[in-house]
């Protein structure tokens, strides 16, 4: 997915202080990192501050950067653990769909549509995913952030346990574990597995 041959050759432009380099780097993972973000918060504006911030943090350690890792596993270590931070500090408040006011108290009532099963075949498949991204929201930050680097970035186990800086077989059983919560969540939520 990104070659480690040509990352090591714009980190060592970079630590030269080339900004031309910086922009090639930032050029060759913003959308993969924003992605990564996305997925963790599921809400834009937090992914582009959080990508951003990824950066900046990314730029300024980047004299510690260990060559001998790659540095997509390196990046994204920094943008999962950052994101988990920000999901651990703005826990997320539910809000019950009785009696919800609005901000002068006066009592608001909520739209929800309907999503029933469409008779397209395309449509079903869509909101399958979207129950499946649904329960992958609601799974614990640490089991949300394997599953997304295993099948969202697509990354190989070991590179999971560099970004993680988790041993392999933990990594293997977390993403074990977390399948598991993921189809005891669908089938209490009924939804078809």
């Amino acid at each position: 997915m990104f070659d480690r041959h040509e990352d090591l050759k714009l980190i060592r432009r970079c630590k030269r202080g080339e900004e031309a380099a910086f922009a090639e780097l930032l050029a060759r993972y913003r959308n993969a990192i924003y992605g990564l973000c996305f997925r963790m918060t599921r809400r834009s504006e937090d992914a582009r501050d959080l990508a951003q911030e990824v950066f900046i943090k990314v730029f300024s350690l980047l004299d510690r950067y260990d060559e001998t890792y790659a540095f997509s596993s390196w990046i994204f270590r920094i943008a999962t653990n950052h994101c988990i931070d920000h999901l651990r500090r703005n826990r997320l408040k539910f809000l019950s769909l009785d009696g919800y006011t609005d901000a002068e108290g006066d009592e608001i009532e909520m739209q929800i549509p309907h999503q029933g099963p469409q008779p397209d075949r395309v449509l079903m498949n869509r909101e399958a995913m979207e129950r499946l991204e649904e329960v992958v929201d609601d799974l614990p930050p640490h089991y949300r952030a394997i599953i997304l680097l295993r099948h969202d970035q697509e990354l190989a186990y070991e590179e999971i346990a560099q970004i993680m800086d988790l041993p392999l077989g933990t990594v293997k059983a977390r993403i074990h574990r977390a399948r598991n919560l993921v189809m005891k969540m669908l089938k209490e939520r009924s939804y078809d597995v």
